[in-house]
């Protein structure tokens, strides 16, 4: 295990939120980022990450369900940003099963993918989607960079978020588009801590990062991006019937009150996305 200080600010102060899974999750009282302290170290990580995506008995057709809506308003809004310039260069980092990449090449896209789990990898490249086994701190610019790289519930299991949304900039070309997807938990911890419920919503250790909107968006500031924004976005439809009701309940209600109100309200509690731009 690691301790540390803040990775958004570098505050050493932070107060305790909760105990998730017999990890304890802490808030910055300086930026209010909440993270896991102390944290894995980033090798025990990879070996947890593994196996991730068959966690109580997932496979490539129940991820694709719980992710599809999510892919496909991803594509609508990468492709909206893209306007007359057309169809460019993608990466998805952490791209599981590869499902996103194939859509994203079905739209015209010239899209690939990079996974730290190499059973997924193996899978996706089965089916010959373009994906390769790797991490983020893998990746190396070059000369051709991308139009677009996203993340879908990346970022919070990542040692070094910051570090990685520096990466992502650096991946991007000129005017490209850096996509995030993240859960927002903490709200619904603290409706829930009063009886006793909701810690263990963290994940721990698998999340090591819970973000707020405006954390999230900080931080991409201080990564060197521009025109950002975060909306609500299609939600997930978990396997499972409880889990499926309340995120296509809240989900709704979320992007219902974004519209209602032009933007000015996010509900809490919600899983959103955030879209930046790279200044060209």
């Amino acid at each position: 295990m690691t301790d540390g200080s803040c990775n958004s600010c570098c505050v050493a102060d932070a107060r305790p939120l909760a105990t998730s899974n017999g990890f304890r999750m802490v808030q910055c009282r300086a930026c209010g980022l909440v993270y896991l302290c102390p944290r894995p170290d980033p090798r025990e990580l990879l070996v947890l990450y593994g196996s991730y995506h068959q966690r109580r008995g997932g496979d490539e057709a129940s991820w694709g369900t719980l992710m599809d809506d999510v892919f496909r308003s991803s594509a609508a809004t990468l492709n909206g940003m893209r306007g007359r310039t057309g169809r460019g260069r993608l990466l998805d980092i952490g791209c599981g099963f590869g499902a996103f990449v194939r859509i994203m090449q079905s739209e015209g896209w010239d899209a690939e993918g990079i996974d730290p789990s190499p059973v997924v990898v193996a899978a996706a490249q089965r089916r010959g989607v373009p994906v390769r086994q790797g991490t983020i701190e893998d990746l190396k610019p070059t000369t051709s960079r991308y139009d677009a790289v996203t993340m879908f519930y990346v970022l919070e299991h990542l040692p070094d978020p910051l570090a990685a949304l520096g990466k992502a900039h650096e991946l991007l070309a000129p005017g490209g588009t850096l996509l995030v997807r993240v859960p927002h938990t903490t709200p619904i911890v603290r409706m829930l801590s009063p009886l006793g419920l909701g810690a263990s919503l963290y994940d721990a250790p698998y999340h090591l990062y819970d973000f707020s909107p405006s954390v999230l968006q900080e931080m991409m500031r201080k990564a060197g991006f521009a025109e950002i924004r975060t909306f609500p976005g299609r939600p997930t439809r978990p396997p499972r019937f409880g889990p499926r009701t309340a995120s296509l309940l809240f989900g709704t209600l979320a992007r219902g009150v974004h519209a209602a109100t032009g933007g000015a309200v996010l509900l809490p509690g919600v899983s959103k996305t955030t879209v930046a731009r790279k200044p060209g």
